[in-house]
């Protein structure tokens, strides 16, 4: 039997807290199954009562919070996440699914639980390459929870969901776990619909977009270092001579196993949105038939502002009739749209942010925690973004605010980033506030292990400055041991 997947553990908020319910461990003979009441009995393992506890205890008290059930204002089939939790104690890192049991007699008619799924620091890459599987097999369980009332058949549909795990596991023997997860961005679109351009913008190689920029001939492959993270970048070029090979004869190659696509439009050119609407089309059908689902960000490209009335109002409707176009075709699929130029870099930095975020196994954790942060501090919305201004996670009021506050991030990292440069001594600056008329921007440095990452808050007034500084230390505990699992 595989020794990847090392325990499978349900944990429940009983009368007495956050406590292990059921326990399985992988041994030698087969799977071992341990009740509340017989976990003491686990003995020369790693899994002591003490590391149990400790599991459960982070992993429910992470992820809930009182405000979003215990009131029961809120539906229970509304309340999941899913989150990569480190366990260094113990040196195991855990793929965990929050959720709710329902339950009358408890506060809020249901009780926060989650199962976690245990394995090496070394093998944590498992989670990230079989997120999807491993997903779907935890969640198919946890319905099947939902409706239990007693231990023996808790324990009945856990077994049952290691069996599973253990054989999916077991058919990835071969499979090697690199240490480093490497990320497969494709870039798609006609030619001339600004893919090259737009890659090199990210790598900030602005000198070779003075010159001009070459078509794609074929595909353009090669490691990339984009605000800081280490992808694989494929820059299919877009001439219709090329465009048959990534969507029939060599899709395996160019297609299969992408963990993020952009897909550029050129919104200056309607009279090819229909070509382009085709060829989007067949890569989605590829997509489909490789059984692949992954996020996709659909780029309305070269919509810088433009010097003629005339010239904007036209784009507007170019871009408008892009997003009915492509949102038509795109069902069972997630998109986003995003308005790019290379003439507003941080256009180009939203777009690649909010695409990262996406592939974030923490992004709900970080959410969930972003928002109470905002309602303790009456904040209109709150993000994290690493040192290179890539958002790794936010929380706004609503999508206006979230759209104003996605193109404001690079610019106010960038602008704290100059401003520290020229700080001198020891003590750098671990705070800036901005004032725009009625809004209060304020922004703070978290200082962790491995870099530093920033909190950017928009404020009603002054006094939520202090609020947030006031938060601020419970809200790094909660989030600094996830930091370094984030993408």
């Amino acid at each position: 039997m595989t020794a990847i997947v090392k325990s499978v553990i349900l944990s429940i908020f009983g009368d007495e807290g956050p406590v292990p319910e059921i326990v399985l461990i992988n041994e030698p003979e087969g799977i071992r199954v341990y009740k509340k009441d017989s976990i003491k009995e686990i003995t020369g393992n790693a899994l002591d009562l003490g590391a149990l506890l400790h599991i459960s205890m982070k992993s429910v008290s992470l992820l809930m919070g009182e405000h979003l059930y215990q009131d029961g204002d809120a539906e229970v089939d509304s309340i999941k996440f899913f989150g990569i939790l480190p366990f260094p104690d113990i040196k195991m890192d855990g793929l965990t699914y929050f959720f709710l049991i329902p339950d009358r007699e408890a506060r809020g008619s249901a009780r926060a639980s989650t199962i976690t799924i245990l394995v090496s620091e070394e093998n944590k890459n498992f989670f990230y390459d079989n997120m999807t599987e491993l997903r779907s097999l935890i969640v198919e369980h946890a319905v099947q929870i939902k409706k239990m009332l007693t231990q023996d058949e808790f324990a009945s549909v856990m077994v049952d969901l290691f069996k599973e795990i253990n054989d999916f596991a077991e058919r990835k023997v071969g499979y090697p776990l690199s240490s480093k997860r490497n990320l497969k961005i494709v870039f798609a679109g006609l030619d001339n619909s600004g893919k090259t351009s737009m890659i090199l913008g990210l790598e900030k190689k602005y000198s070779k977009l003075a010159g001009g920029v070459q078509p794609t001939k074929g595909v353009n492959r090669s490691q990339s270092i984009i605000g800081g993270i280490s992808i694989s970048v494929w820059d299919l070029g877009g001439q219709d001579s090329y465009r048959s090979q990534y969507v029939k004869d060599a899709a395996e190659l160019y297609l299969f196993d992408i963990d993020l696509l952009f897909y550029l439009v050129d919104v200056r050119d309607k009279k090819r949105f229909e070509e382009s609407v085709q060829y989007y089309k067949q890569i989605l059908q590829v997509l489909s038939k490789f059984e692949q689902n992954p996020p996709i960000i659909i780029c309305l490209h070269k919509s810088e502002a433009s010097q003629e009335p005339d010239s904007v109002i036209n784009i507007r409707e170019n871009i408008d009739a892009a997003k009915q176009l492509f949102d038509g075709v795109s069902q069972n699929f997630s998109i986003k749209f995003f308005e790019t130029s290379i003439f507003e870099p941080y256009s180009l930095a939203s777009a690649f942010s909010f695409g990262l975020a996406t592939l974030s196994p923490n992004r709900d954790i970080f959410r969930h925690q972003l928002e109470k942060l905002a309602k303790l501090a009456n904040a209109r919305g709150i993000l994290l973004v690493n040192e290179k201004g890539l958002i790794m996670s936010d929380y706004t009021l609503d999508e206006e605010h979230g759209k104003l506050f996605e193109l404001s991030a690079p610019h106010f990292t960038s602008l704290y980033n100059n401003f520290e440069r020229f700080i001198s001594g020891k003590d750098k600056a671990k705070k800036a506030v901005y004032v725009l008329e009625n809004t209060y921007v304020s922004f703070h440095v978290l200082e962790c292990t491995e870099y530093n990452v920033y909190v950017l808050a928009f404020l009603n007034d002054k006094k939520s400055i202090d609020k947030i500084e006031t938060h601020l230390g419970e809200f790094k505990k909660n989030v600094q041991s996830l930091i370094n699992e984030n993408l």
